[in-house]
């Protein structure tokens, strides 16, 4: 029996693909992205408009087009990073790498192509049907800062992260910004509307703001994982200017504001949450900022810093699952 008629052959090829199709795609965090967009949608607005005796006015389809447009303009920034960060990771991961190896590097520039005009078409859609023409350059914005921080910015210590950490800002906030108008469409731009709309655009942003710290301090651990890639490329990314411990430094001081904002939510929570909100908070997201803390503190090899991206997934989920929590609860 031939190797290509081997069922046990055929079965491996076909884990094989699985397994660098989702390295490809990082499922997972796409996942996040779509999570991120329901919840701001179904937990934080339509709970906070329909307390002020309103409805929420952003329809199925709409709402659909907007994940659309941010799933592939995520897709599209793991790609150009993909195509940018060839000679680094063939440093890195010389065997486990899935760009030139699994996929070329030209095929991989074309995926992201597809992905943004997808994105772009999407979006364009979506501001026809709300008429808010502006709101469709928020989408192009993303896509470029994606980009530069991709092709260079990447390798240079803070603005990459920045322009990193607002790009993942803007996942539950462009949700928004789209609800509000929908809303201001059919209630007017009455004073007692924009205050409400003002609020919970505010209460977005206080998410968002969560998410870009911690997307900084995920961008931080990258650069000390691919140091030595990034080292050989006359890269300037924070850890290879400043060194690991001051990278490191810089990571406690913004996971421990981020812990902080989280519990000063959990605390404003209490006043119809009781004590549930502050319980969930000692139980979830500060032991786990501990525990990365010390995780951190520790971390000199790959797997050890991959650990502490693990915890920092697991904090994100925490706090979707208490927005989740809040917004059922809230009246």
């Amino acid at each position: 029996m031939t190797e290509t008629n081997n069922p046990a052959s055929t079965s491996k090829k076909k884990r094989s693909f699985l397994i660098n199709f989702m390295r490809l795609t990082r499922l997972p965090l796409l996942f996040f992205v779509v999570a991120i967009q329901f919840v701001t949608h179904y937990s934080i607005i339509e709970p906070m408009i329909n307390h002020a005796d309103g409805e929420i006015q952003m329809g199925a389809l709409p709402l659909a087009l907007c994940i659309i447009a941010t799933v592939c303009i995520t897709l599209g920034g793991f790609w150009v990073n993909d195509y940018f960060d060839v000679k680094i990771d063939r440093i890195n991961r010389q065997i486990t790498r899935v760009v030139d190896l699994f996929i070329s590097r030209d095929s991989i520039f074309n995926l992201y192509i597809g992905a943004t005009a997808i994105a772009i078409i999407c979006a364009g859609v979506l501001s026809y049907i709300a008429s808010a023409f502006d709101y469709f350059f928020i989408f192009i914005a993303i896509i470029g800062l994606l980009w530069f921080y991709s092709s260079s910015y990447k390798r240079t210590w803070g603005l990459g992260s920045l322009m990193l950490a607002i790009s993942v800002a803007m996942i539950p906030i462009v949700v928004c910004l789209y609800d509000n108008w929908f809303i201001n469409q059919v209630y007017g731009m009455m004073p007692q509307t924009s205050v409400i709309l003002m609020n919970v655009l505010k209460k977005t942003a206080v998410l968002g703001g969560i998410l870009a710290a911690w997307t900084i301090i995920i961008d931080i651990i990258r650069a000390m994982i691919e140091e030595k890639g990034e080292r050989e490329m006359e890269c300037h990314s924070l850890p290879i200017v400043f060194g690991h411990t001051k990278a490191k430094v810089v990571c406690y001081v913004i996971a421990i504001l981020a812990a902080l904002a989280c519990g000063k939510v959990a605390l404003e929570a209490t006043a119809y949450l009781s004590t549930k909100a502050i319980n969930f908070f000692l139980l979830s997201v500060a032991p786990l900022t501990i525990g990365l803390l010390f995780q951190l503190k520790k971390s000199t090899i790959r797997l050890d810093y991959l650990i502490c991206t693990g915890i920092i997934h697991t904090i994100i989920v925490c706090m979707l699952i208490f927005v989740v929590i809040l917004g059922y609860y809230y009246e």
